[in-house]
């Protein structure tokens, strides 16, 4: 009994280091694609295109879908109709279209939830509707994290929401907490930096 329950405990071990790496993986093709988009045109992509009055109508994970260099994705971009909310009649059909890299493979989301997020605020790289590009990320691209891991805030993939400045400083969070950098892996949360490289940050990582 006791040799089944240390190989069982070992397969699971294994099995959440081959999810954490591909958690990793998915992100550094968001990486590949915020790159591209900023070869482009010169800037990263807003986090979201406000509607006439400033409400956030549409999110940066639909406007990169272009540059992810997939043709069924480029459909996907095609059919989203921009004249209608995120979650207008039309482009919610679009819900079960998720790229399956804006998922963790370990996320137990509801469909459509998105497990990756832009930190926007006038303190994080992402201002809101305006762009930026990399020489404006005045701490280093290398020190300052583009899209963290969430493991249950409840955002549709198309949904302009993501998480505040105050929100991704409060640290890593301990278990699923909403609004907080978190993830269903055991002892931290993947992030992607703007130079593109993605790290593990551990759970035990102070806020400062």
């Amino acid at each position: 009994v006791l040799l089944t329950s240390l190989v069982a405990g070992a397969v699971r071990t294994a099995r959440q280091a081959a999810r954490t790496a591909s958690c990793n993986c998915h992100l550094k093709q968001l990486g590949i694609a915020l790159q591209n988009y900023h070869d482009t045109y010169k800037c990263y992509p807003p986090a979201y295109i406000a509607d006439a009055s400033g409400k956030p109508m549409h999110s940066w994970r639909v406007i990169l879908l272009p540059y992810f260099g997939s043709e069924e994705l480029q459909r996907t971009y095609d059919e989203y109709d921009f004249s209608e909310p995120w979650n207008g009649r039309h482009n919610r059909e679009l819900t079960n279209r998720i790229p399956y890299f804006y998922r963790c493979p370990s996320s137990e989301a509801p469909a459509g939830d998105t497990s990756y997020v832009a930190v926007v605020g006038t303190d994080a790289g992402w201002p809101g509707a305006e762009t930026i590009c990399a020489p404006d990320v005045t701490d280093g691209t290398s020190n300052t994290i583009a899209i963290a891991e969430v493991a249950d805030a409840g955002i549709h993939w198309m949904e302009p929401r993501d998480l505040t400045f105050e929100q991704a400083s409060a640290g890593i969070g301990r278990s699923q907490v909403k609004e907080q950098i978190s993830s269903p892996h055991t002892d931290g949360a993947n992030c992607m930096f703007f130079d593109c490289s993605v790290h593990f940050l551990p759970k035990d990582l102070s806020p400062e």
